[in-house]
């Protein structure tokens, strides 16, 4: 979304002049038998025209921006090196045509490229960064400082805790929603705020068109109650899409109901599952295959009771499918089509890359 740095106009003057004053006599009048006068007077006009072109150059940068966290920061110039620290923020990185931008990602982003096969798109000197997003010091601050970027994306959920320790780096640290995220508004503002800082809000508003595009294609109710479950712990509670989430936002963009009528991700206990009684439930892979994954949904405690469960309407998500719920980017859109596809009875009981990739050859729009 046009690398430019500068925006140039012409400006076309047309100056129009004129000349007159030239006029002339004829010899002073001679005298002879009969004295005779003779005047005469030319006027002549010249109209010249003079074309004068003049480049205005207008800078684009140093801009101010504000981020997720309500934090100020001064972008002096197109940033030109730059550190994805969450796949969310890579993925749109790609959409606007930055991946050549990327000299340092983290590991999630990149085992993401690589099952998109996008990897080639990385420059010759790019870098895993690895994270702990479980650390309040995980960002792997040296290994950032030795790539010498000029900007460093983090997701303001899971990373906010690193935001006061990032300042330490001496390189511009920009916080987008990422999975603090609570609606597709919230995913469609953080491509537009990249939109800004790279100068290609063109770009950023036609992939914000496709998006609105894709999410019309689901928006008739099926009332079925989704619970869409991320981690089981050994005691049978567990993690899973609350209200305000932005899985949630997937859920009914796709014509559902999310059947965890409570905020945040948990933990929850059994019985929460057991009153709500989904008619439809969806769990992560948790690191593993679908085949474990729907085995430990099953140890849960009471679960048989649930109609998800007596009715055979459970899934399991790996790979790629999982990224497109677990990730608020482009690919969420592609979320809510395989929530449709669950909800409507046409979607496998294993939702994992190959299923994937053939439902959606190119989940991200390269434009």
């Amino acid at each position: 979304m046009a690398s430019k740095v500068w925006m140039a106009a012409v400006v076309v003057v047309a100056i129009v002049a004129w000349f007159a004053g030239y006029y002339s006599r004829a010899p002073a009048a001679q005298t002879a038998t009969v004295v005779t006068t003779y005047s005469e007077t030319a006027t002549i006009t010249y109209l010249t025209t003079v074309t004068t072109t003049a480049t205005v150059v207008v800078r684009y940068y140093p801009i101010t921006v504000v981020d997720a966290l309500n934090r100020t920061l001064q972008i002096a110039a197109e940033p030109a090196r730059v550190v994805s620290l969450a796949p969310s923020i890579t993925q749109m990185l790609v959409a606007l045509g930055l991946c050549s931008r990327i000299v340092g990602l983290d590991q999630f982003s990149y085992q993401l490229l690589k099952e998109l096969n996008y990897t080639s798109c990385l420059p010759a000197d790019a870098e895993v960064v690895e994270i702990n997003a479980m650390s309040p010091t995980g960002f792997n601050g040296d290994a950032i400082i030795l790539l010498k970027p000029d900007l460093v994306l983090a997701d303001s959920g899971i990373e906010a805790m690193w935001a006061k320790d990032m300042q330490k780096l001496g390189v511009p640290v920009y916080f987008l929603y990422g999975t603090r995220a609570a609606s597709f508004a919230d995913i469609e503002r953080d491509v537009e705020a990249l939109g800004k800082i790279f100068d290609r809000a063109r770009r950023a508003a036609a992939v914000v068109g496709w998006m609105e595009a894709e999410l019309a294609k689901y928006r008739t109710p099926t009332n079925a109650t989704v619970a869409q479950i991320v981690w089981i712990n050994p005691d049978g509670s567990f993690y899973a899409a609350g209200n305000n989430t932005f899985v949630a936002a997937e859920i009914r963009a796709a014509g559902g109901i999310n059947a965890i009528g409570q905020g945040g991700w948990g933990p929850f206990e059994p019985s929460l599952l057991i009153a709500a009684n989904p008619s439809v439930i969806v769990v992560g892979s948790m690191g593993f295959n679908c085949t474990y994954a729907l085995q430990t949904l099953r140890n849960i405690p009471h679960v048989s009771s649930v109609s998800a469960y007596s009715n055979g309407r459970m899934y399991a998500l790996s790979g790629l499918a999982e990224d497109a719920v677990d990730q608020p980017s482009l690919m969420s859109v592609y979320a809510v089509a395989m929530f449709n596809m669950v909800m409507t009875g046409r979607a496998p009981h294993c939702l994992d890359t190959r299923w994937f990739l053939q439902q959606f050859p190119s989940p991200i729009p390269t434009g």
